[in-house]
């Protein structure tokens, strides 16, 4: 244990590092199955989110030629023909990415509980809220400044509300299954 001038300083384990990501896959499973139920309830096809929208993230140039198709063809449903290859990197970028950001979420809140939220973040229902708030302000970041910068035509064709939900159902998964692998007390924590 590190000693500075105001309080001792507890060293992250790895097995914070483990539950981020643990969380962060469970949280992905669940947008990635909020955004494929809701695609294929519009026509658009239960796989698109992950063939089409993650898979631009690599395979650039079928991105922008379906963003000119939907201007030419306003309407026009995603549901393009299932690609193995692109099905299998949009799953990796989903899962990768969601691990990563669990592992965020991890550090976040576990550096807001010793920074005197234990309180809250000490039972179940308020790291499950902390953990969807988490999830809401994940998807600003991303639809203001990651999405801008690293997929631009992945913004043009997400929907803003389905995938803020997703982003909502992100938290909720996450905290679920993160705070009791954290093994926390279900009963707040004393200041």
């Amino acid at each position: 244990m590190e000693q500075t001038a105001a309080q001792p300083r507890e060293a992250v384990s790895g097995r914070l590092f483990a539950v981020g990501a643990i969380g962060g896959l469970a949280g992905g499973l669940g947008m990635a199955m909020w955004q494929m139920i809701y695609s294929a309830s519009r026509g658009d096809g239960f796989w698109t989110p992950l063939n089409v929208c993650m898979a631009s993230f690599v395979y650039r140039a079928d991105a922008r030629m379906m963003v000119g198709d939907m201007m030419m063809h306003p309407g026009m449903s995603m549901n393009e023909p299932v690609q193995a290859s692109h099905l299998v990197v949009g799953a990796a970028l989903h899962f990768a990415f969601s691990a990563v950001v669990g592992i965020a979420f991890a550090l976040v809140l576990w550096e807001l509980s010793r920074a005197g939220l234990g309180g809250v973040l000490g039972n179940y229902v308020g790291y499950v809220a902390a953990s969807i708030a988490g999830g809401a302000i994940l998807y600003f970041v991303m639809w203001s400044l990651v999405l801008p910068w690293a997929n631009a035509e992945f913004k043009e064709l997400a929907l803003k509300g389905p995938f803020f939900v997703a982003h909502l159902v992100y938290g909720l998964a996450f905290g679920l299954l993160a705070f009791p692998l954290l093994g926390r007390s279900t009963r707040a924590t004393k200041v």
